[in-house]
């Protein structure tokens, strides 16, 4: 009998306890971390763009003030001052909150959001979603970063399946921190998912439309008030065709010199984009696949600090690398993007993540490797339309 009181005393606690988080704490409802992998947790969101914003700040709270600790001790390497007093300078030489308040409105919320979840000022979160920015801007001069993306048009080909994928490289320190962001909107009915590491908006991702990969070009022009590359890619996944992307592509100015491939069911583009310039890149006129390192290949809109000797070998030899082998591939599954993936340099020790997006008539798949593809396996996600 003792037992029975204790377990309805337990069912009643745990009735009240639901009902205060969803009556008192209504930026709570409905919003799950999924922990079904230990290696990249997952945060289902379908609130506001604040409260979306609020509870990854929240619920990775201790990751967050983990990774933007090591952020600041990366800062206070490379430009010997501060990490508060180089945040400071950077917000107060640029100007990029205009841009993402014409273009993005929504995710300016959602950052706050990320401020307030986490308890980190917002100067010190605004700052940190801004890799790209301080990478071309700031000119660190030994580059951190070495993507690799590839498109590939089936469709145009012979009505088979399109992908686009990419090896996300970046500084080691963010490594572990990798995160999913699975976003809906209930007014919409959108929905998309988010590659990224835990207090950034967003790195790459899928909707049930398009998905996009990115590859810096910090040899280009950049500007100090134009869209951040993380409000870019977020802004191309609440468009709802492969046309209105490019667009939004086309009329933004950008922040940072990037390479930006888009795909969907139909269609793949490599848009190379300077602040001033937005070129296209096909590696020969048929325009069945595309790919991309970190070298501007069309695009001569240079940053004035561009020097032909600052182009790596390192990069030509991923880029060569897999020239060689999408020419020479008669038929390209995503088997074979996760070999070419997987292979040295394109994986490399700065590989945080790798991401392969399929489109289907009835789905849209994204398939992610937190970490280097060659030791971890990916992880299949699915949208369907």
């Amino acid at each position: 009998m003792k037992n029975i009181s204790q377990a309805i005393l337990l069912i009643i606690l745990s009735v009240i306890l639901i009902s205060s988080v969803n009556i008192k704490d209504d930026s709570r409802k409905n919003v799950i971390l999924d922990s079904t992998y230990s290696n990249l947790p997952i945060l289902h969101l379908n609130g506001t763009p604040y409260e979306n914003g609020f509870q990854h700040g929240k619920i990775m709270k201790k990751r967050i003030i983990e990774l933007v600790g090591l952020w600041k001790k990366d800062l206070e390497k490379n430009y010997q001052i501060s990490a508060d007093e180089f945040i400071k300078i950077f917000l107060d030489s640029t100007n990029y909150i205009p841009a993402i308040k014409k273009w993005t409105p929504d995710l300016l919320e959602e950052i706050k959001g990320i401020s307030a979840g986490s308890g980190i000022d917002f100067n010190t979160i605004f700052a940190f979603q801004l890799i790209d920015e301080i990478w071309t801007n700031a000119r660190l001069i030994n580059i951190p970063h070495h993507c690799t993306s590839v498109g590939v048009n089936n469709y145009r080909k012979d009505g088979s399946l399109n992908y686009i994928a990419q090896n996300i490289d970046i500084t080691p320190f963010y490594h572990g921190f990798e995160i999913l962001l699975d976003i809906s909107d209930k007014d919409s009915i959108s929905r998309k998912l988010v590659i990224t590491f835990a207090g950034l908006v967003g790195a790459n991702g899928l909707n049930k439309h398009i998905g996009i990969t990115v590859n810096s070009l910090s040899d280009l022009k950049s500007s100090f008030d134009g869209l951040p590359v993380s409000c870019i890619v977020r802004g191309v996944l609440d468009k709802n065709s492969f046309d209105d992307a490019v667009d939004f592509i086309r009329t933004i100015k950008h922040a940072s010199g990037q390479n930006y491939i888009i795909g969907s069911k139909h269609e793949i583009i490599s848009l190379e984009c300077a602040s001033d310039l937005v070129t296209e890149y096909w590696p020969d006129t048929t325009k069945n696949y595309t790919f991309h390192a970190n070298r501007p290949l069309t695009n001569t809109s240079y940053h004035m600090s561009h020097s032909i000797g600052l182009y790596s070998i390192f990069q030509d030899e991923r880029f060569k690398l897999m020239e060689t082998i999408i020419t020479n591939s008669k038929s390209i599954s995503w088997e074979t993007l996760h070999d070419i993936l997987s292979t040295k340099p394109i994986c490399n020790n700065n590989t945080f993540a790798s991401t392969i997006m399929e489109f289907n008539n009835d789905y849209n798949e994204l398939r992610i490797s937190p970490g280097r593809p060659d030791s971890i396996g990916y992880l299949v996600f699915r949208i369907n339309k």
